[in-house]
């Protein structure tokens, strides 16, 4: 880490808008981002993880075994770390292998019309259908033992 830090404040007193005017404003914006990315570990993993490119292993240290990563498609995970604010079950297969179905459900719709079809998603098929429609009606067997 010390070393990061001694490349990043080298290279910035030699981009510093101050020193060399507005030319270096946008080396320094991009420098200080990469800056705060690197210096929190758990944003570090979350852009790792998103930039990793597809099918590739995950960085040494992760705690994901590639051992167990062999079968899977190539695709799995694809669309990188949930944005945040999840709801509902987790999904662990697939593109969006780790976000909540809350969180699919408010960047890709399209996405949980066609799942819920797949068998892979024979356990969340009663929560997608709520989320595509809140309005329908609940099925019979989830109102039992309700009192009114």
């Amino acid at each position: 880490m010390r070393q990061i830090r001694a490349a990043y404040v080298a290279r910035a007193r030699q981009a510093h808008p101050d020193l060399v005017g507005w030319k270096g404003l946008d080396v320094m914006r991009s420098l200080n981002e990469a800056w705060a990315i690197l210096k929190d570990a758990s944003r570090k993993a979350a852009w790792d993880a998103a930039n990793r490119p597809p099918g590739s292993a995950p960085a040494t240290g992760s705690r994901e075994d590639p051992k167990d990563n062999a079968f899977r498609p190539f695709w799995t995970g694809a669309m990188g770390p949930p944005p945040g604010r999840g709801s509902g079950s987790v999904v662990h297969f697939g593109i969006y292998e780790g976000w909540s179905l809350g969180e699919i459900a408010r960047r890709d719709r399209g996405y949980l019309l066609w799942l819920r079809d797949k068998p892979e998603a024979e356990a969340f098929r009663q929560e997608i259908a709520r989320m595509l429609d809140p309005n329908a009606p609940e099925p019979e067997d989830a109102r039992r033992g309700r009192r009114r």
